[in-house]
């Protein structure tokens, strides 16, 4: 008889960490959604830096046209619908990923860093094959 191992889906981690789901949406786990709460934080903007794949939530006013609100739920985790940035930055996967992040508390943002895609798959920052004005320095 042969035995397969059966991999979790999930992993229950004490860290600051963050997921990003199939469905959009970036989950915060219990760690992270505690430093924001602390914090007093409602409301995230989305960050990214393009040269290292790196995201940021970083504490907004509700008011803020560029806010995200974050869902706090009846657990301990947290999310934040954020469909059309990752349609943005060009992030794709069938599954959710979980990646350790950090809490930067004079900037009032809990930051990670996604892994790198292959080039040819997707460039960040938007659709394969186009350039932006702003990445052209116009």
């Amino acid at each position: 008889m042969a035995y397969e191992t059966f991999e979790r889906r999930t992993v229950r981690v004490q860290e600051l960490a963050v997921a990003i789901d199939p469905s959009g949406r970036i989950a915060l786990n219990a760690a992270s959604s505690r430093a924001l709460q602390e914090a007093g934080v409602k409301a995230v903007k989305i960050l990214w830096d393009k040269e290292t794949c790196g995201i940021a939530l970083q504490a907004a006013r509700k008011g803020d046209k560029n806010a995200y609100s974050i869902a706090f739920g009846k657990g301990r985790s947290s999310t934040v619908t954020a469909k059309a940035f990752l349609h943005y930055i060009g992030w794709t996967s069938g599954r959710r990923q979980t990646f350790p992040a950090k809490w930067n508390e004079q900037q009032l943002m809990l930051e990670a860093e996604l892994p790198q895609l292959p080039p040819n798959v997707v460039q960040r920052g938007g659709k394969k094959g186009t350039t932006r004005k702003e990445d052209t320095g116009s």
